[in-house]
């Protein structure tokens, strides 16, 4: 092989990267080994991620999918929960928001818990001593762990902001996934693989005296997924908030709504003008011609008769 660049490429088709905190399912390095005469190999080694485009990325035309979950506990508490979308890109910010009106009297909101949870299963192949120790040709493991956890306190907080009242409470809190890949993990449901995401909510009330009467807890599943456009150099994850992704990604103006380029439109404006008088009168004369043509045209003749 002679000195200089070259270049070899390949075509293979490879599921996506999937890492996260304590666990390397699917990783990839790519391996050059170049081989030298009377010398050692020299090899060189690169780890690299594979992530494949999300529709969700190209379609302008999918519909956001809110989630919002509402009920009434059995300590008399109404209350609504919802996030702007089902899925949610990696590493990004979504807001959530939250509404509670107790119908308990005195009771007031103290606290709120907001939790990302991940959830991990993992059917791996038994191997030959534990197939034949425990009768089994899959091992299952599983592990949870929080990537996200937040505590508002309300107990100290008496004034009515962002529509809270004696009455009621309604606010709206940001959640940040973790920028790291390391952190946190994509969903992902495979014959192996099963990566879940949920927000846990819990709200607790009190009364006068400060105790514990009331609380509400409740889950919400959404999906995190991966895209390329948010991984920088060095595995850098830049994370955006989902409502300004939400406004930016608008699709192409329709044909009505474009506007026509100046020029062409003043020169058709001057053709216009200059044949006004000549499309009156054939105007005119072709509504005219049409009219009497209606009024004389009789039905077509008969071949017998043409012939």
């Amino acid at each position: 092989m002679p000195a200089g660049d070259h270049a070899f490429l390949f075509d293979i088709l490879l599921p996506n990267t999937v890492t996260g905190a304590n666990n390397q399912y699917h990783t990839y390095r790519v391996e050059v080994v170049i081989k030298r005469r009377l010398k050692s190999d020299f090899v060189v080694s690169q780890p690299v991620r594979i992530y494949q485009v999300s529709d969700l990325e190209t379609s302008y035309l999918r519909p956001h999918c809110p989630l919002t979950l509402e009920g009434h506990s059995k300590e008399n508490i109404q209350y609504r929960l919802s996030v702007t979308d089902q899925n949610v890109p990696f590493g990004c910010t979504f807001p959530v928001e939250c509404w509670f009106a107790p119908l308990l009297k005195y009771a007031k909101l103290n606290t709120v818990k907001i939790k990302v949870i991940e959830k991990q299963t993992a059917r791996l192949e038994a191997t030959a001593s534990e197939s034949v120790r425990h009768n089994v040709r899959f091992i299952t493991a599983a592990q949870t762990q929080t990537v996200f956890s937040k505590t508002i306190d309300f107990s100290q907080d008496e004034s009515s902001v962002d529509g809270l009242s004696e009455i009621e409470w309604r606010f709206t809190t940001p959640v940040s996934l973790p920028q790291s890949l390391d952190a946190c993990s994509q969903s992902i449901s495979t014959r192996h693989i099963k990566i879940t995401h949920e927000l846990s909510i819990t709200a607790k009330f009190r009364d006068e005296e400060g105790d514990v009467t009331a609380m509400v807890a409740e889950v919400i599943p959404f999906k995190i997924y991966m895209t390329p456009n948010f991984i920088g150099e060095n595995a850098f994850i830049r994370g955006q908030d989902i409502q300004h992704m939400q406004g930016s990604r608008s699709p192409p103006l329709a044909y009505s709504d474009r506007f026509s380029d100046l020029i062409l439109s003043a020169a058709s404006q001057l053709d216009c003008c200059e044949h006004l008088m000549l499309a009156e009168i054939n105007s005119a004369r072709s509504s005219s011609e049409q009219s009497a043509s209606i009024h004389t045209m009789g039905p077509a003749p008969r071949y017998e008769e043409v012939v």
